[in-house]
């Protein structure tokens, strides 16, 4: 598949943060879209009735494919579609704007709000979802500080909180309940197909090696 990327991930505790941060800060940039050195991300994920994106995740299926709607800063007037599609160690993100009406439309459950859409990636979620009765099932939120180097981009995400059993993704007062003590987070590592030899120096610094950790399966495990 085109636009591939490798991807890594590792779960890190505060203080091995606390040393790669401003290893990174010696190399790369904080990318140019988190005003005040982070932003925050909320995401809500669709699954069919048997869970399948779940078990897929859980099995380590080489080749699969979730769906989800976000928008950043709890901005509404900006929310986009995406497919996150995984082939073993790589992965690809192809994404659509949506209008505030067709948000509110797939948060409750009715995909025939795309019908004759003239994006691609808007028509595959349309016909994905009636082939395979796509439903909401989880909200994601997370806040992540991210450092950008050319085609490198390596993120911190914090305060992981699951939505739980609520899929009332545009209402900004929804409870949310944490998923890790307060001294553990995400990074996550991508890029396009060597990884410079300065950020490996840097990534030294992570104590333990990656792993197939996913923000999508943790929080599903909190319902």
């Amino acid at each position: 598949m085109a636009g591939l990327r490798y991807e890594n991930k590792y779960l890190l505790h505060t203080s091995a943060a606390l040393v790669l941060r401003p290893r990174l800060e010696a190399i790369a940039a904080l990318d140019k879209h988190a005003g005040n050195g982070a932003y925050f991300i909320r995401s809500l994920y669709f699954d069919d009735i048997q869970n399948i994106a779940l078990h897929e995740k859980i099995d380590g299926v080489e080749k699969r494919e979730k769906w989800r709607i976000r928008y950043y800063n709890r901005d509404t007037s900006f929310l986009v579609l995406e497919s996150k599609q995984k082939l073993g160690k790589m992965t690809r993100k192809l994404s659509a704007r949506l209008t505030l009406r067709q948000a509110i439309e797939l948060q409750n459950g009715n995909p025939s709000v795309l019908y004759g859409c003239d994006d691609p990636v808007l028509q595959r979620f349309y016909h994905q979802a009636a082939m395979h009765i796509l439903r909401p099932c989880v909200i994601v939120d997370y806040t992540r500080v991210p450092f950008v180097f050319r085609d490198v981009r390596i993120t911190f995400d914090v305060n992981l909180h699951s939505g739980n059993q609520s899929v009332d993704f545009l209402n900004p007062n929804i409870p949310t309940i944490p998923v890790f003590p307060g001294d553990r987070m995400i990074l996550e590592v991508k890029y396009n197909e060597k990884l410079p030899d300065t950020f490996r120096r840097a990534l030294s610094a992570v104590p333990t090696p990656p792993i197939a950790v996913s923000k999508f399966r943790l929080c599903r495990q909190m319902q």
